[in-house]
């Protein structure tokens, strides 16, 4: 394998996965091509994104969300950068905020920015679409209503005041806004989490009525 054939098969692949090169090039020997990896990484030929992840260099990434899913999964970006997606909120967040169904984690890329990953119970882990962005590279991401409600669920411990924390928030909600959906999902939850079910009361009450 040398660089040029590389790019090529990873033309249409704005980022590629270790087990995707040895699909590309079935007789490599592992040993060999990590050393060829991580040689084209010092060059700057190809960037090390994260553990096993890479991206040809001269090759544009158009939306850093594709990492997302691509970094941790099974996962959906949700929460700050979901809302925000929508315009729901207007701060931006600080990194890309992400639930999933494994072990909460952090990870810090050089380029890209960071990535939170909250876990979330298997149950809960639903109301999400995929958005295409490449020919091969979609993300996954919460729908408006489902980001509201991952992210009272995940905050209410650290919420003292409901009126205060929705109010801080600055809320734009879409007018096809779905109330019922959310409302439903309510009752998946634990009624020992009255933080939740108070704070959920509080945006009824403020905006849904509007």
């Amino acid at each position: 394998m040398i660089f040029n054939e590389l790019k090529e098969k990873a033309k249409n692949y704005p980022v590629f996965k270790l087990e995707d090169v040895f699909k590309w090039f079935p007789k490599a020997k592992r040993e060999t091509t990590l050393n060829q990896l991580n040689f084209w990484v010092k060059k700057g030929y190809i960037e090390n994104i994260s553990r096993g992840i890479y991206k040809i260099s001269d090759f544009e990434l158009k939306d850093s969300f594709l990492l997302s899913n691509f970094i941790y999964s099974p996962s959906y970006i949700s929460l700050e950068s979901a809302l925000n997606y929508y315009g729901i909120i207007p701060d931006i967040p600080f990194g890309i905020t992400s639930v999933t169904l494994n072990k909460t984690k952090i990870f810090k890329t050089q380029k890209y920015g960071v990535f939170y990953y909250h876990h979330i119970k298997p149950e809960l882990f639903f109301g999400f679409q995929t958005i295409l962005v490449e020919k091969n590279y979609s993300f996954n991401i919460a729908l408006p209503e489902k980001a509201i409600f991952d992210y009272f669920y995940l905050k209410a411990k650290k919420v003292e005041s409901p009126e205060g924390f929705i109010e801080e928030m600055r809320l734009s909600l879409p007018k096809k806004f779905n109330w019922r959906k959310l409302k439903n999902w309510t009752n998946l939850v634990s009624k020992k989490n009255k933080t939740f079910f108070r704070l959920m009361e509080t945006l009824f009450k403020k905006y849904a009525s509007k």
